[in-house]
């Protein structure tokens, strides 16, 4: 059975958060290029994360860094998750 894992964040003001994106272009753009991502929509999204109190952010402005994923980490996520 297919599965989504979401990756969770820390945020000031709304505390651990899930991020989604409207677009790739605007995942990019807040996270970097190399970031593992599903097309889904919003609303299941939401319900499965409420269920553990957390809340979703729609195109939320991150703060730039470090980034979360680098292109070795996705293919070394990738190739674990088709085991």
């Amino acid at each position: 059975m297919p599965f989504v894992v979401f990756e969770l964040f820390e945020h000031p003001a709304h505390g651990t958060v899930a991020f989604a994106f409207s677009t790739p272009r605007k995942l990019v753009e807040a996270l970097g290029e190399a970031q593992p991502w599903v097309a889904a929509s919003i609303g299941p999204m939401a319900e499965g994360v409420a269920e553990q109190g957390l809340t979703v952010l729609l195109d939320p402005r991150v703060t730039p860094g470090e980034p979360n994923w680098r292109p070795e980490d996705l293919a070394a996520y990738a190739r674990e998750v088709r085991r």
